[in-house]
C-alpha cells in the first residue's frame, strides 16, 4: 500500500496512547486506511480506545465513531486479560449499502471509509517510545502497520500488506511577546499541530505556568529569529506572530522577518503579522521603509494582524489571529463558507 502523508494531526492521540503504553495498559486503535468522496479526516488519522471506555482522536465527523467505540468494547470484553494473539481487522463503512437495518451506521458523510482496527501494546508496537521521541523532537518519522498481524514498526519487516504513515515535522509558530493574547494563542495553536515557541526579552514574563506546552525562550526577539534562521530551523510554513506591542522589540524583529535579502530559497516565512492598531501599523511600515526594507517586503506584513471577527477581548483577538494564520497556510479566503460558490 502506498505511503500516506499526515501532518501532526495524530500528535494528541499518540501522546494519549503512549501514556497508557508506559503504564502497560492495552489500547485498540482505529486508523483510516482510505477515504472516498467526502471526508475531513485523511488517511493516517487515528482514534484510540482503552479498557476503561475512554477514547481519544477522531476518524470521521462522527458518523461511524459510535460503532468503532462498540467494537473496541467488544474486543476488550473478549480479551479481559491482555490483547494477545489479536491481529488487524479491516472495516469498510459504505453510505450506499442496503443491508436492511435502518439503524445501521450510514457511512461517513455519504461516502466510504476504510478503517483498520489494531492493538497497540508493547508486543504489537515495541518501538512506540522511539516514535514519540522523534515526534517530540520534530523529526520526520515513518510507521509500518502490518494489515494482517496488527504489528506496527518503524521499518518494513516482511512482505505482508502494509499501511505506511509518514509524519512530517510540524509547522512552527513563533510567538513574540507574553500577553494574554499570547497565552491563548499558544494554547489554541498546539491542537492544530503547530510546534509553538514563545520568546520574550524579559525573563520575568516567560513563565512555564502560563505556557505549559510551548518551548520558552528568554532572548531579544530579533536575535532569536536570526539564530533560528542561521541554524536552518525556519521555513515558509513558519508563522511569525509579533505581539510585543513595543517598537524596541517589534521593529528589529520585523526587519529580520521581512527583509528578503536575509533569506535564501523558500526559507522565508510566508506569514508575518504584528498586533497593532491601524495607526500603529502605518507607523511600523514607515519605520521599516526608513530602515531600508523594500516596499514589496513591507507589504508582506499583516498588521493589524487577524481576521475581522468583531470582538475586542483577548480571546476574540486570539481566535482572529489563529484564523488568519490557518487561512494563509491552507489557502483559505477567510470569507463565510455560506457565501462561497461551488
Amino acid at each position: 500500500m502506498p505511503a500516506e502523508w499526515t501532518s501532526m494531526k495524530n500528535r494528541a492521540v499518540l501522546q494519549w496512547i503512549y501514556e497508557r503504553f508506559r503504564r502497560n495498559e492495552n489500547v485498540v486503535a482505529a486508523t483510516v486506511l482510505g477515504t472516498f468522496d467526502r471526508s475531513p479526516y485523511p488517511p493516517g488519522s487515528m482514534m484510540a480506545f482503552d479498557r476503561h471506555e475512554r477514547f481519544e482522536g477522531s476518524v470521521s465527523s462522527g458518523c461511524v465513531e459510535a460503532e468503532l467505540y462498540e467494537r473496541a468494547r467488544a474486543v476488550f470484553a473478549e480479551h479481559p486479560a491482555a490483547l494477545t494473539g489479536i491481529g488487524c481487522r479491516i472495516i469498510d463503512f459504505d453510505a450506499h449499502r442496503s443491508d436492511g437495518d435502518p439503524f445501521a451506521p450510514p457511512g461517513p458523510c455519504r461516502g466510504t471509509l476504510r478503517i483498520a482496527m489494531h492493538p497497540v501494546t508493547p508486543q504489537h508496537f515495541p518501538e512506540l517510545a522511539t516514535l514519540m521521541s522523534m515526534v517530540q523532537q520534530g523529526l520526520p518519522a515513518t510507521t509500518f502497520l502490518n494489515l494482517r498481524s496488527g504489528q506496527t514498526s518503524l521499518t518494513q519487516t516482511d512482505g505482508a500488506p502494509m499501511f505506511v504513515t509518514q509524519y512530517e515535522p510540524p509547522p512552527r509558530m513563533l510567538i513574540f511577546g507574553t500577553s494574554d493574547v499570547a497565552t491563548g494563542l499558544a494554547a489554541l495553536a498546539l491542537p492544530l499541530g503547530y510546534a509553538v515557541t514563545v520568546c520574550d526579552a524579559r525573563p520575568a514574563f516567560v513563565q512555564e505556568e502560563r505556557f505549559p506546552a510551548a518551548a520558552l525562550v528568554r532572548d531579544w526577539p530579533h536575535r532569536y529569529l536570526r539564530q533560528e534562521r542561521e541554524a536552518g530551523r525556519i521555513n515558509a510554513d513558519t508563522a511569525i506572530v509579533d505581539l510585543t506591542h513595543d517598537d524596541r522589540f517589534s521593529v528589529p524583529l520585523l526587519i529580520e522577518a521581512l527583509d528578503s535579502r536575509c533569506w535564501t530559497g523558500s526559507a522565508q516565512p510566508a506569514f508575518v503579522g504584528a498586533l497593532a492598531s491601524r495607526a500603529r501599523a502605518s507607523a511600523k511600515r514607515a519605520a521599516l521603509l526608513q530602515y531600508g526594507l523594500a516596499p514589496g517586503d513591507v507589504d508582506r506584513l499583516q498588521a493589524p494582524i487577524g481576521l475581522d471577527l468583531g470582538g475586542r477581548e483577548p480571546p476574540h483577538i486570539t481566535l482572529s489571529i489563529l484564523a488568519q494564520v490557518v487561512a494563509a497556510k491552507e489557502g483559505g479566503s477567510g470569507a463565510p463558507r455560506s457565501r462561497l460558490v461551488g
